[in-house]
């Protein structure tokens, strides 16, 4: 009898010892989790506002280190992927503007440059057109394909089922609301001005007066003058959008888990 009670004690305390023992690494595990989530926000926070931070900064490549010691498991993995996400957009959206520079389309309308040029049959502007059109091409190309790289990958994702889902939600929001369009879309019908005043330049009398444009006839005036307003309202509403990246960051840096 004495040898069934002790049997049965031996059991009762290895219960015991399990249930204290569960306890404890699911009370860990809460623990881990709530630091882990904190932190990650911390992580996110601090990492987004360098890659912000950089990319104002958009004739020099960014460098951004993704890894953080700080993390670990499944918030370390998703940390990594958002923020390799967003410097691969902030970078291709830089390049492009390098390559625009380098084409010199900044100096479209450069009146020196222009005069100059027309004595060579405008060989340089409709050179410098082709690139710029290249140059756009090749970017929404390239911005296409990297989108669904990035949520193909996202899908591959070793995480929780219910943080993928988030993930996935938020990429693909993300996706339809980036400001990236919205500019490209505007460069994109200033490109089209650019062409109309080309062809104005091209097939009619002008001549450089106090550093400016000058048609001979008054209706090539007026629709020169009216694309150069079009031009400058679509700028203003490029900047426009620019100054709202900053107001949306902290939305940017939100976690998914959200």
């Amino acid at each position: 009898m004495s040898v069934r009670r002790l049997t049965i004690g031996f059991v009762l305390l290895i219960l015991l010892v399990g249930c204290v023992f569960w306890f404890y690494k699911n009370s860990q595990y809460q623990r881990d989790d709530v630091y882990n989530r904190e932190m990650f926000d911390v992580v996110m926070a601090e990492k987004m506002q360098q890659l912000y931070d950089q990319a104002q900064n958009w004739e020099q490549p960014i460098h951004l280190d993704v890894h953080d010691k700080r993390l670990y498991g499944d918030y370390k993995i998703m940390s990594e992927f958002l923020l390799n996400y967003w410097m691969q957009n902030a970078e291709a959206r830089n390049l492009y503007l390098r390559e625009l520079k380098a084409a010199k389309w900044d100096q479209f309308l450069d009146v020196d440059r222009l005069d100059q040029d027309r004595q060579h049959n405008y060989v340089e502007t409709t050179q410098m057109l082709a690139d710029v059109k290249m140059i756009e091409t090749n970017y929404l190309q390239d911005n296409s394909e990297s989108q669904q790289h990035f949520l193909n990958q996202a899908r591959s994702l070793s995480i929780h089922p219910e943080m993928k889902a988030a993930l996935l939600v938020k990429i693909n929001q993300k996706q339809d609301q980036r400001k990236e369009y919205a500019l490209f879309n505007l460069e994109q019908q200033i490109y089209s001005k650019a062409e109309q005043m080309f062809e104005l330049l091209k097939n009619h009398r002008w001549q450089k007066q106090d550093g400016k444009i000058s048609f001979y006839d008054v209706a090539q005036v007026k629709q020169f003058n009216q694309l150069y307003q079009d031009v400058l309202r679509i700028n203003a509403k490029i900047e426009k959008i620019k100054s709202q990246n900053a107001q949306t960051l902290q939305q940017d840096v939100a976690s998914p888990r959200q």
